[in-house]
């Protein structure tokens, strides 16, 4: 799954025509049209702040207001190290020691900290993030 603020502009124009009153979608590659069932049809999406960089866009205000937004807090070092140590990994793979997950995510913490909060290093080229998927690809 993308963050909707990482969609091209046909994927956002096919969400808004199921979204509208038309509630429907053609796809012109099946030349067929796909109606939503109304009361029974469900859509979430997902969009990272804009801050985070990557090609990220702002969407229209009018194309938000037909989501209810929910906002989350950042992943705490609890989350991290309790998602990747429950985290079923590839058949043959065996997640490293809790203590070893617990520094790994202790040095993301200090590693965001440093760049983000203290500004030491890291100002050009960026933005940068250090999550979760930094962590599970250690």
């Amino acid at each position: 799954m993308a963050a909707l603020n990482l969609a091209s502009q046909s994927v956002l124009e096919g969400l808004n025509a199921c979204l509208d009153h038309r509630g429907s979608v053609f796809v012109p590659e099946l030349g067929r049209t796909f109606a939503l069932q109304r009361g029974v049809t469900r859509i979430f999406a997902c969009q990272n702040p804009l801050h985070e960089g990557g090609a990220r866009k702002g969407l229209p205000k009018s194309f938000l207001n037909r989501f209810t937004q929910v906002f989350v807090e950042p992943l705490s070092q609890d989350d991290l190290e309790h998602i990747v140590l429950s985290t079923r990994l590839p058949a043959g793979g065996r997640c490293p020691p809790a203590a070893d997950v617990r520094r790994m995510a202790d040095f993301s913490r200090r590693l965001n900290a440093a760049v983000h909060g203290r500004r030491e290093f890291g100002q050009r080229g960026g933005p940068w993030e250090f999550n979760l998927r930094d962590i599970t690809r250690s």
